[in-house]
This record gives structure tokens, C-alpha cells and sequence, in this order.
């Protein structure tokens, strides 16, 4: 009896614990409703995680009802008709939000879309810094591999901050240079375009990894500049347009808004703002 109570309990633990993902090739995709995600491919078995509707994942197809989903180093199983291939694409609203000195976000703010950037990045993979929306990632990934067919190699420096990140860097700037001076560089908590998911500070071995002014001089910046747009970015803080923005020129800071947005402000050489009330 003793021995049963073993077994049902080993096979229990069994059912409640991931699979550990095997070698393979997941391919990207999303959620298209409400997903549970289970350690077998049995809906009894208990339910190990939520994913909400347009959620980005990595899958492979296990039979012709079920797929795994890949978290981490993790393997889970979810039933096929729950997910499409492909990038999820961003509600409008929230892919052209507007976030600057005047409208911020709330200190819960985290886009569900976040994923870990392909593009080589400064930080570490598995920082905040490494994340972004995934429109605005494979879009950025776009830009980055046609910069290395003309001999640019970019890198992503900063991407997603938490609210908390926004409140540490800003604590100390204040601290350190005064209040004046972080107001033209650094975003109050809750006023950074970061925490959107959809902007990130780009760089290169020429700037050793930093950001500086003169990235713009550079062949990485000048081409980056030039050819953003086509990408769907836009250089969020253009030179010139400082009392509208109310930052300094960042030639590094990179905001996705898509195309057909993005050729528009490079074309009327609009900062975000101005495009924000003309549209």
C-alpha cells in the first residue's frame, strides 16, 4: 500500500511539472484566445499556466491537436487551435501612444507582448533592457540585419524599463547633476517612452557601446538615421525640436510607430508630438 502511495505520487508530480524543452526549432506565433498550458497533452491534467489573447510564443507542433509552448527552458502543452504562427500585431492605440513629459502610464504598465530582443544587445539576455514588444522587436531585427548587409552593426543598449528602473535612474540623476539637468535627459517615473516596450537606445562598437552625440557622425548613425523609417522607427528626439519634446537631441533613441507613420514624420520632419496633434 505504502509503495501505491508512492507511485500515485511520483506520477502526480509528474503531471504538474513542465517538460524540460527538448532541441528544436520553435517557431514564433500567438495566442488568439485565452490559453492554458499544461505538463501533458490531456486537458485533465492540471493547468500549469494563463496566456491572454494575443500573447507572443514560441511553439512547435506535437500532434495534430496539440502544440508545445516554449517559456524559458520550459515545455508546455496547449491545444493547436489556440494559437496562430506569426508576430502579433499591437492595437493602434497602443502602438502610437503618446508618452512624454505631459501623459505618462501607470506604475503597472507592462505590455503583454514583451519578448527578448535577436539583435545583439549590450545588456545581458534576460534583463528588462533586452525586451520589447514583439512587432516593435522583429521590426527592430529587420533594421538590424539590412544595416549588416551595408556593413553597420548596430546594438540595442537599452530597451524596456520598469517603472522602478524609470524610479532609480531618475533618483539618481537628480541626485547627482540636479534636477535641471535630469529633466532634459532622463524621464520622470511613469514618463518614459521605455516602459511602452516600443522604444530603445541603439549604439555601437564605434561608440563603445555608449551613447553619445556624435553617433550621429558616425556610418552606424548616419545610416541608422537615414534609414529608420523604413523600419517603422522614428528618432524620437530630433535635433531642432528640443522646446517641443522637451528633451535634448538623442540621436540613439529609437521609437517604433510603425511604417506608414514613420515615413510621414520622416518626410514633414515632425517630432512625434507634432504628428500627435495633425493626424
Amino acid at each position: 500500500m505504502k509503495s501505491l502511495r508512492i507511485l500515485i505520487i511520483c506520477l502526480l508530480l509528474f503531471q504538474m511539472s513542465p517538460v524540460t524543452a527538448a532541441s528544436s526549432s520553435p517557431q514564433p506565433g500567438y495566442t488568439i484566445k485565452t490559453t492554458y498550458l499544461y505538463g501533458r497533452a490531456m486537458q485533465s491534467s492540471p493547468i500549469l499556466k494563463t496566456l491572454r489573447t494575443n500573447v507572443p510564443v514560441r511553439y512547435t507542433t506535437y500532434n495534430r491537436s496539440w502544440s508545445n509552448v516554449y517559456i524559458g527552458s520550459a515545455k508546455y502543452f496547449t491545444p493547436t487551435a489556440n494559437l496562430k504562427a506569426g508576430i502579433p500585431k499591437m492595437p493602434t492605440a497602443d502602438r502610437l501612444r503618446l508618452v512624454n513629459k505631459t501623459y505618462g502610464l501607470p506604475s503597472t504598465y507592462r505590455s503583454p507582448q514583451l519578448v527578448t530582443l535577436t539583435v545583439p544587445t549590450v545588456y545581458q539576455k534576460g534583463s528588462e533592457r533586452t525586451l520589447m514588444t514583439a512587432e516593435a522587436a522583429y521590426a527592430l531585427a529587420k533594421l538590424y540585419y539590412a544595416g549588416r548587409k551595408q556593413g553597420h552593426t548596430l546594438y540595442a543598449l537599452s530597451a524596456y524599463r520598469s517603472y522602478s528602473t524609470q524610479k532609480s535612474l531618475y533618483t539618481y540623476w537628480v541626485n547627482t547633476r540636479g534636477v535641471s539637468y535630469a529633466s532634459k535627459y532622463v524621464a520622470r517615473p511613469g514618463h518614459s517612452e521605455h516602459q511602452t516596450g516600443l522604444a530603445v537606445d541603439m549604439t555601437s562598437q564605434r561608440m563603445k557601446l555608449g551613447l553619445y552625440e556624435s553617433f550621429d557622425q558616425s556610418p552606424e548613425g548616419k545610416w541608422m538615421i537615414q534609414n529608420a523609417h523604413l523600419y517603422g522607427f522614428i528618432v524620437r528626439y530630433p535635433k531642432g525640436k528640443e522646446k517641443i519634446t522637451g528633451y535634448n537631441y538623442e540621436p540613439w533613441h529609437l521609437r517604433y510607430v510603425g511604417v506608414n507613420e514613420a515615413t510621414m514624420m520622416k518626410q514633414k520632419n515632425w517630432a512625434f508630438e507634432e504628428w500627435w496633434i495633425k493626424r
